[in-house]
Formats: structure tokens, C-alpha cells, sequence
């Protein structure tokens, strides 16, 4: 069985993802080579704009979900994955997609406003 991607339940995930409280963003997972091969398909018209940053395939080992995200330097990074991955496993039990490997990144880590840094009065 080859691997069959997913593309309605990995925009369903996004905004599931994004309504987390402390996520400040999600960014296309893969490496810099697959995220240039997206860019370039979707300058050529071979991938819609749209197409979310989140991965997901099934295939005979269950439900591969790749999630890259931002997070507020307020949050606790561990917190927040842990939440992300709930969250997820949950949105797919609901359409009956089980035995899922997700696999939560936190890429990026936004900067506390001069106001709230360290140090400051």
C-alpha cells in the first residue's frame, strides 16, 4: 500500500492547532528540500496556496501527522506540545483514524516585548 495523504484532515488539524492558546504559529514541517519543492509547486500552480503547513498520510502502519509550530515565550514549550498531540489524537478518533504517530515540533520560540524581558522595571 502506498502512502495516501490526508490533505481535508491535515487543514482540519491546522485550525484545531492554531486555536491553542500559546501557539503563535504553524509552519510547514519536512525538510528545507521538501518545503523548496512546495514553494516551487505552489509558484507553478501545481499546489494550491491553501495546502496546509501540517503533514498527514496513512498508510499501512496507521496515521503519520507532522506538526511544526511557534509558541509564546510565556508558554511552557513541553505544555504545549503535550496539549497540540491531545488535541490532535482526539480530532482524529473522532473520524475514526487511529494508531497515529504525531510528531510535534516546536520550530520557533517568540521573543517576550521589551516591556515583559527579564531585567526590566
Amino acid at each position: 500500500m502506498t502512502a495516501e495523504h490526508l490533505p481535508h484532515v491535515a487543514a482540519e488539524i491546522e485550525a484545531t492547532v492554531r486555536a491553542i492558546d500559546g501557539v503563535s504559529d504553524v509552519y510547514a514541517t519536512g525538510s528545507a528540500v521538501l518545503r523548496t519543492i512546495g514553494a516551487s509547486a505552489r509558484r507553478l500552480g501545481l499546489r494550491a496556496d491553501e495546502a496546509s503547513p501540517v503533514l498527514v498520510h496513512r498508510d499501512e502502519d496507521g496515521v503519520h501527522v507532522d506538526i511544526a509550530l511557534g509558541v509564546h515565550a510565556t508558554d511552557s514549550a513541553t505544555r504545549l506540545t503535550r496539549i497540540v498531540d491531545q488535541a490532535v489524537r482526539d480530532l482524529l478518533a473522532e473520524q475514526g483514524l487511529t494508531n497515529a504517530y504525531i510528531a510535534v515540533s516546536v520550530v520557533h520560540v517568540d521573543e517576550l516585548p521589551p516591556a515583559l524581558a527579564p531585567g526590566r522595571s
